[in-house]
């Protein structure tokens, strides 16, 4: 009876084994951020486009960390989103700005906004900055 019971404990542990071998127990500690900029009058997303002689222009996003490491910085898409990612958890600060041009295609102010968000391990957390319609200088 005893090696019967030492037989089946031994083939249990061996089949067993592979398994926790081979299987991986990683899990997504990484921390992704979708900022939606939007304008302030109409509530619509503030998209990348096409701005002859100046290139893409949709708002310029900046993620950051006061004292820290965690920085990003990019430009919203077609559909008013910048995406990015960090490997570990933060509280960041998020700006948005974009930039204004006349009809002669000059610099012409910028308007602005800024949120503060928390960032959680292996959560994907959307954040919406809303554009002022004062125009800076």
């Amino acid at each position: 009876m005893k090696k019967k019971n030492l037989l089946f404990s031994v083939v249990l542990f061996f089949s067993i084994l592979p398994m926790a071998l081979f299987t991986s127990c990683d899990k997504d500690t990484n921390c992704y951020l979708d900022v939606k900029v939007v304008d302030e009058g109409t509530i619509n997303p503030i998209s990348g486009e096409m701005i002859p002689g100046h290139g893409i222009a949709g708002a310029e996003v900046e993620v950051y960390q006061d004292g820290g490491t965690v920085y990003a910085k990019g430009i919203t898409g077609s559909d008013g989103v910048y995406s990015t990612y960090f490997n570990a958890p933060a509280i960041v600060k998020i700006k948005a700005r974009l930039q204004l041009y006349n009809d002669a295609g000059q610099a012409a102010g910028e308007r602005r906004g800024e949120t503060s968000v928390r960032l959680q391990e292996g959560e994907t957390l959307t954040a919406q900055i809303t554009l002022s319609s004062q125009v800076y200088y």
